[in-house]
């Protein structure tokens, strides 16, 4: 017991108590092996979300190189079928005729037949 005086001059006895103190040890090894393991997800993470990022990245690039590519084919063959038209006009055939040194023939002649013949 402890006597204690007060403002007025009366003592008082108290029962001697014992603080309550946190004594409690921290444990350090748990607290670190939850910080390692958050800071390796975390940079997991990190790289999986790299990883994403750069493959989509690369894949829009490839997709645009081949839509140029499709372009290019088309323009290609769009030129491919105005030169068909021009080498099957009846202009080209008859310049080709001239460097050929084809000429124009005057009396042509048909063969009529009235023999046996597939003919309906």
């Amino acid at each position: 017991m402890i006597a204690t005086r007060n403002a007025v001059g009366v003592y008082s006895w108290q029962q001697n108590t014992k603080r309550k103190t946190n004594t409690e040890k921290i444990n350090v090894k748990g607290f670190i092996n939850s910080t390692v393991l958050i800071v390796a997800l975390l940079f997991v993470s990190a790289a999986v979300y790299l990883y994403s990022i750069n493959s989509s990245a690369s894949k829009g690039y490839q997709m645009r190189q081949v839509e140029k590519d499709i372009n290019n084919l088309k323009k290609e063959n769009e030129n491919l079928k105005i030169k068909e038209a021009e080498l099957k006009s009846l202009y080209h055939i008859e310049e080709s005729s001239k460097n050929l040194n084809m000429g124009d023939l005057k009396n042509v002649s048909y063969i009529e037949e009235t023999g046996p013949v597939a003919m309906k």
